[in-house]
C-alpha cells in the first residue's frame, strides 16, 4: 500500500492556498534545492526531471541559475519557428520592436506595468489589431521560454489584449483622395495611387519588386502575403499607367547614369536615397494634417479599393479573391456598401409569377 502523501513527495505548495507549487530535492552537492514549478503537475514533472538528472550525472545547478536574457528568448523562439517550417516574415518587425523595448536585460525582469506602458505607446501610433499582434508575440515568446525552462512560469507578466473593431471601414471619397494626393510629397503619390487601385497592404507594396510586375499580362504577383500564400492582382489602367511612368523614369535615370546599375534598387517604391522605404510615417502623418484627414490610416487605402468595387456591384467573392482573404468573413464587412444589389434582391419578393410559399386553400367537404 502506497504511503499517504507519497504522490506529493518532493513538491510543496507555498504559500499555502496560493496554488503555487515548488519542487524540493537534495542535489548531488548534498544541499537542498527548491525550484518554482507553477502548477502542481508542472512542479511534479520538474521534481522527476531533476531527480533523473542527478541520477544520470547531468545535474548542473550553476548553469541553470544563469539568468536568460530577453534577447535569448527571442532568438530561441525565432529559431524554433523556422525549424517548424513556419513563416516569420510578418513578425520580423515585431521582433525588432520587442528588442528595442526589452532587449539587453533579463527576461524575468519584464513586469506587467512595463507591458502596459509599452501597449499604450504602441496604441498611440498603431491600430488595436497591430498592437494585439505585438502583444501576442511577446506572450508567445515568454511562454516558450517558460516551456523550455529558461524562465519560471511565474515570471511571465500579465499581458492583456485590446478589444478590436475588425469591422471598421473607413474609405476615401473622391474629394478626400484629391486632398491626400495634393498634400503628399510627389515621390509618395504613386505608392498611394497603387494602394487605392490594387488593394495591396502596405507591407506588400513596400516589398514589391520590379520582377513581380508583369506588364505583358497586366498583373502584379504578391509573393509575400499576410496569409502566407502568393496571389496575382490584375492592374487597373490607372495602376498600370502609374507603374509604367515609374519604370520609364527609372530607365531614364539609369541611362543617364545618375544611379549605378549595379546598385540600382530592385524595389518599386524606394526611399529617397534608394533601398526599401523604412520610415513612411515621417511623410505620411504630416500629409494627413495638411489634408485634414486625421482619422485615416494607410490600411484604409485598402478599404477604399474594396469599398469602391462593392459599390460598383462587384461580387463579394471576387473582392475576397483580390484582397487575398482566406475566408469570406473579413470581406463581409463591405456587404452593406451594395444597397442597390440588396434592394434588387428584396424586390424579387414582389416580382410577378408563382410564389413557392403560397398554399392553395382546400375545400372542406361535407362529413
Amino acid at each position: 500500500m502506497a504511503r499517504e502523501g507519497a504522490k506529493d513527495r518532493g513538491i510543496m505548495e507555498w504559500p499555502r492556498g496560493s496554488a503555487k507549487w515548488w519542487a524540493s530535492y537534495a542535489g548531488a552537492d548534498g544541499k537542498m534545492h527548491r525550484e518554482f514549478g507553477g502548477a502542481k503537475s508542472a512542479a511534479r514533472k520538474l521534481y522527476e526531471l531533476r531527480k533523473t538528472e542527478i541520477r544520470e550525472g547531468r545535474w548542473f545547478p550553476s548553469a541553470r541559475r544563469r539568468a536568460a536574457l530577453f534577447d535569448d528568448l527571442v532568438e530561441n523562439y525565432r529559431t524554433a519557428k523556422e525549424r517548424e517550417g513556419k513563416s516569420i516574415m510578418n513578425t520580423a518587425v515585431g521582433f525588432n520592436r520587442l528588442l528595442d523595448r526589452f532587449g539587453g536585460r533579463r527576461a524575468d525582469s519584464v513586469t506587467a506595468d512595463e507591458v502596459e506602458r509599452w501597449r499604450a505607446d504602441l496604441l498611440a501610433a498603431k491600430a488595436p489589431a497591430t498592437v494585439n499582434r505585438n502583444l501576442a508575440l511577446l506572450r508567445a515568446i515568454m511562454r516558450r521560454g517558460a516551456r523550455d525552462r529558461r524562465i519560471a512560469a511565474a515570471a511571465i507578466p500579465e499581458i492583456k489584449l485590446l478589444k478590436e473593431n475588425n469591422f471598421r471601414v473607413r474609405y476615401l471619397s473622391d474629394v478626400e483622395e484629391h486632398r491626400l494626393l495634393a498634400a503628399l510629397p510627389v515621390r509618395l503619390r504613386p505608392l498611394v495611387i497603387a494602394a487605392i487601385h490594387t488593394g495591396m497592404r502596405r507591407g506588400e507594396l513596400l516589398n514589391l519588386k520590379w520582377q513581380d510586375v508583369d506588364f505583358v499580362s497586366g498583373t502584379i504577383f504578391v509573393s509575400r502575403s499576410k496569409s502566407g500564400e502568393g496571389r496575382r492582382i490584375p492592374m487597373s489602367p490607372t495602376a498600370r499607367d502609374t507603374l509604367e511612368a515609374m519604370r520609364g523614369k527609372r530607365r531614364a535615370r539609369r541611362h543617364l547614369q545618375v544611379v549605378d546599375r549595379r546598385n540600382a534598387s530592385p524595389y518599386v517604391f524606394t526611399a529617397p536615397r534608394g533601398g526599401m522605404e523604412m520610415n513612411l510615417a515621417r511623410s505620411w502623418y504630416p500629409a494627413l494634417e495638411r489634408a485634414e484627414l486625421d482619422d485615416l490610416r494607410f490600411h484604409d487605402l485598402r478599404h477604399t479599393f474594396a469599398s469602391r468595387l462593392v459599390m460598383m456591384g462587384v461580387p463579394l467573392y471576387e473582392v475576397q479573391t483580390l484582397l487575398g482573404h482566406k475566408t469570406p468573413a473579413m470581406t463581409l464587412r463591405y456587404a452593406h456598401l451594395s444597397p442597390a444589389n440588396l434592394r434588387a434582391a428584396v424586390a424579387r419578393l414582389d416580382a410577378p409569377g408563382p410564389k413557392p410559399w403560397a398554399v392553395k386553400s382546400e375545400k372542406v367537404g361535407a362529413g
